[in-house]
């Protein structure tokens, strides 16, 4: 199908939500003669000071791009896979289907699509194989959204956490109250994120955006773990709202290992399993000096 020789549709598509489609793909015309080939691709890209973003690549050809109009025409007239003398089940795959235009010598753009071969259909191997050894390269980058601040990417944090506290207390969490944090008392600080709900939020789970970060530790550290050690179960607890603000804390800065903690509202305290704590006003009073 035709189209034209740009990212720009597909960049606007992104930017919209969408997934870039505008025109379809279809078969190259047997009259065609294919000089270049462009590709709109989408990329995650640290940007140096201003964190990371999803990004439109417009990827161009800068060598030949013969060996690929071959395999395509050859894949067209590929005989089916012979089928096998067995029955197989084959995985469910969904394929993203790339956005790849051929540009005729006379400027003609033709959006092509990759053919499927195959007993259980794939993209066609020998095609994609053609398609790899194009030479290309970038020639512009379109910025789409930020996906990661500056902030949330030099202190580890994620750009959003879920009010996880708020989603147990909604799901009635109960159980054996285990200890809040597996093992001895070995926490010798803790990273800290903050989060925000602000505006509109989901009412099943809804996730905060990144605010600021801290590391507690020495004595601090230590009264925020003894205090959620020996938190109360919050049993009976209504929480109509999540908390508009809360922290995740990670023990010894292991990612791995996450406890929220909500600064306001019913200030309750999720550990990483097991029902919701009450979270003491010590707690609370140490992660909020830690956030100025």
């Amino acid at each position: 199908m035709q189209t034209k020789n740009d990212c720009a549709a597909y960049a606007q598509s992104v930017k919209s939500g969408g997934d870039g489609a505008q025109s379809p793909a279809g078969t190259l015309p047997a009259d065609a003669h294919p000089v270049s080939l462009l590709e709109c691709v989408q990329a995650e890209q640290d940007v140096a000071g201003e964190g990371e973003w999803q990004v439109v690549n417009t990827v161009r050809s800068t060598g030949s791009v013969d060996g690929f109009v071959n395999a395509l025409r050859s894949a067209y007239v590929r005989p089916p896979q012979s089928s096998p003398t067995e029955s197989i089940a084959c995985t469910a795959i969904g394929y993203v289907q790339q956005w790849i235009v051929l540009v005729d010598g006379d400027g003609t753009a033709y959006r092509i699509a990759i053919p499927f071969w195959g007993v259980c259909p794939a993209p066609d191997p020998a095609v994609l194989k053609a398609l790899a050894a194009v030479k290309t390269t970038i020639a512009s980058t379109e910025r789409i959204r930020q996906t990661l601040s500056a902030g949330a990417q030099s202190s580890g944090c994620d750009q959003q956490f879920a009010e996880v506290a708020f989603v147990y207390a909604q799901v009635n969490s109960s159980g054996t109250s285990a200890p809040f944090f597996s093992g001895t008392n070995s926490v010798k600080t803790f990273r800290v994120c903050f989060y925000k709900l602000a505006g509109a939020y989901d009412k099943i789970k809804p996730a905060g955006e990144f605010e600021s970060a801290a590391t507690i530790s020495g004595g601090q550290a230590a009264l925020v773990y003894d205090g959620l050690k020996s938190a109360p179960v919050a049993a009976g607890k209504n929480c109509a709202a999540p908390a508009t603000e809360y922290a995740t804390l990670f023990a010894n800065a292991d990612s791995g290992n996450w406890s929220v903690v909500e600064l306001g509202g019913c200030r309750l305290a999720a550990p990483g399993s097991g029902p919701d704590r009450q979270a003491p006003s010590s707690v609370i009073q140490a992660l909020l000096a830690a956030k100025k």
